[in-house]
């Protein structure tokens, strides 16, 4: 990069696009680039609107987030979070280079976590920031918008959580690496559930699906959660359908359907259960109280 050049990719164009094409992912990119600081550059105090994570190149400077001051040096990596007020400067003497992801989904904590990112643990170091150059580079080279450079680009967004999480996983202890496959076996059960609410849905299917014997998952999911995946497929039927007879005039028997139920009967025998009212009764007292 030259002496204080910006080079900037902003991809709010592309954002209805890539989050309709990328549900499988749940991630999209926004924003990318890559910036040599002046003396004593900054931004804020103020807030972003999406999730971007900063890699320091070459230099250093100041984060400051959460009442907290970070001095950061090359190869170091700072996040910020949507809506979270923050600060952050070049050193006056030897300024940063840095280059920067911007990305939003409802998966973008999920990917997060498994870096060992989260809100209360905002910077990290990596041992590779050349390899995150280059995807950042990757995404700029496919800046025009068509359906392949769509899809380089959002390569190139998980390639940069691959590598994160990836150095994040060689950095647990052994007893953690036991443990850490477990968080991605519950979120894609929770995922699973989410996408085929609808159908005929089995432990046993999502099992397979995730690729683990259905004891194990029950295992670790009571472990977890402190319920069996059964008890939360259930919850989130009723949960939803719940949702569904506040917020429409949908007839029950759709609405049983909708959350996988094919025997109306049996839909609001396990409502009754579940809510302590009938589904009626539910969709009643709900209507009144917004009324």
């Amino acid at each position: 990069m030259a002496d204080n050049q910006e080079i900037f990719t902003n991809f709010a164009g592309f954002q209805c696009l890539e989050h309709l094409h990328n549900n499988s992912t749940g991630i999209y990119l926004s924003t990318c680039g890559m910036q040599n600081c002046p003396s004593e550059y900054s931004y804020g105090p103020g807030t972003r609107d999406i999730y971007i994570i900063h890699f320091v190149c070459e230099g250093k400077g100041t984060y400051q987030v959460n009442g907290m001051t970070y001095h950061l040096h090359k190869g170091d990596f700072f996040v910020i979070y949507p809506d979270t007020e923050i600060f952050y400067q070049a050193d006056k003497k030897e300024p940063w280079d840095y280059i920067w992801v911007g990305f939003q989904g409802i998966k973008a904590e999920t990917y997060l976590g498994y870096a060992g990112v989260d809100r209360n643990n905002l910077i990290g170091h990596c041992y590779n920031t050349s390899y995150m150059l280059s995807c950042v580079q990757q995404m700029t080279f496919a800046r025009v918008l068509t359906h392949y450079n769509e899809l380089r680009r959002q390569a190139a967004l998980l390639q940069v959580f691959a590598a994160l999480i990836e150095q994040h996983h060689e950095q647990l202890s052994e007893e953690e690496q036991v443990e850490y496959p477990h968080h991605i076996y519950i979120d894609r059960t929770l995922d699973y559930v989410q996408t085929h609410v609808s159908e005929n849905i089995r432990i046993q299917d999502i099992a397979n699906y995730i690729g683990i014997d259905r004891s194990y998952l029950t295992s670790i999911f009571k472990k977890s959660l402190g319920i069996s995946p059964q008890e939360y497929l259930v919850n989130y039927r009723m949960e939803y359908a719940s949702e569904l007879l506040k917020e429409s005039d949908v007839k029950i028997a759709a609405i049983a359907h909708e959350v996988g139920y094919h025997d109306p009967l049996t839909f609001s025998k396990v409502f009754k259960k579940h809510m302590k009212l009938s589904p009626t009764q539910w969709r009643l007292a709900h209507t009144d109280s917004q009324e």
